[in-house]
């Protein structure tokens, strides 16, 4: 059961990052403008995931 929704998350992870990264590209962002963006994202989507849980 764990190894079940451990891919889950591991797909749900691939597909954010492949998403985002489209999203980024179509911005115009070069690629060291797109490493710092997407860390970004990550960054304000855990916030995201955290203020949903308190």
């Amino acid at each position: 059961m764990l190894s079940t929704h451990k891919d889950e998350i591991l797909g749900f992870i691939r597909e954010f990052e492949i998403s985002s990264r489209e999203y980024l590209k179509s911005k115009g962002l070069s690629e060291n403008e797109m490493t710092n963006a997407y860390l970004e994202l990550q960054w304000d989507f855990l916030h995201t995931i955290l203020k949903q849980q308190s």
